[in-house]
């Protein structure tokens, strides 16, 4: 269980790869990466939303039982 939320979590972040394999899909990393010069505080509320995911499946992780054994 803990290696699937750093998995996830370090995924969300990703936008090399993203720019690198390509594809016409843009990732909220590229968008943060993108437009932080510009515009700073849209990349700043871009940049909260995987924060915002990881701390949902953290809960669903911690609701589900798998962290009562630590």
């Amino acid at each position: 269980m803990a290696g699937s939320v750093f998995t996830f979590s370090l995924s969300l972040g990703d936008y090399i790869t993203a720019q690198i394999v390509g594809g016409k899909v843009t990732m909220l990393g590229n968008v943060v990466q993108t437009t932080y010069v510009n515009n700073l505080p849209f990349a700043a509320a871009v940049a909260t939303v995987p924060v915002i995911i990881v701390l949902f499946y953290l809960a669903a992780v911690r609701r589900a039982g798998a962290l009562d054994q630590l």
